[in-house]
């Protein structure tokens, strides 16, 4: 079965641009990639069955992976928009009963990033008033920025 074909001509009956379904399908691509890298199970020859492996606690590790890699908010919230629309795909072909991905927020730009923005500073600024070292600093606001996206991946 090529998996990628039959998306993209469901894509298209959509009547989605041609654009987001390029954009789409390397996404989905990225994300069997990613799969196969973390199972050793390739779609290619799952087929369908790769469906059974498509669940809300993969494509949560499938999103803390790409926040681990610094991939931007707006690119993993693409991914996980392609990961939709791949459920609704698997659904209407009946591989699915349910589509999972829905249950994984994208990251909100609200004032939540804003507080958090506003809380990095005033830790930095905090630092610097002690003398740490520029590079304690800078480990320091990674943990800090890591723990404060992880919270919100959790509402």
């Amino acid at each position: 079965m090529d998996l990628p074909k039959h998306f993209k001509l469901y894509l298209i009956s959509q009547g989605c641009s041609p654009l987001t379904v390029k954009n789409y399908l390397s996404d989905v691509k990225d994300f069997f990639d990613w799969l196969a890298q973390k199972t050793g199970i390739h779609y290619q020859t799952a087929g369908q069955a790769i469906f059974g492996i498509f669940t809300k606690e993969t494509i949560r590790e499938y999103q803390q992976d790409l926040m681990s890699a610094k991939t931007p908010h707006s690119t993993i919230n693409r991914h996980l928009s392609a990961l939709r629309k791949l459920g609704e795909f698997a659904r209407s072909q009946g591989w699915l009963s349910e589509n999972p991905a829905t249950k994984v927020k994208n990251f909100n730009f609200s004032s939540s990033q804003i507080t958090s923005q506003k809380i990095l500073k005033n830790f930095k600024k905090y630092l610097e008033k002690e003398k740490k070292n520029p590079l304690t600093i800078k480990n320091y606001l990674s943990d800090v920025r890591h723990f404060l996206e992880w919270i919100e991946m959790k509402k």
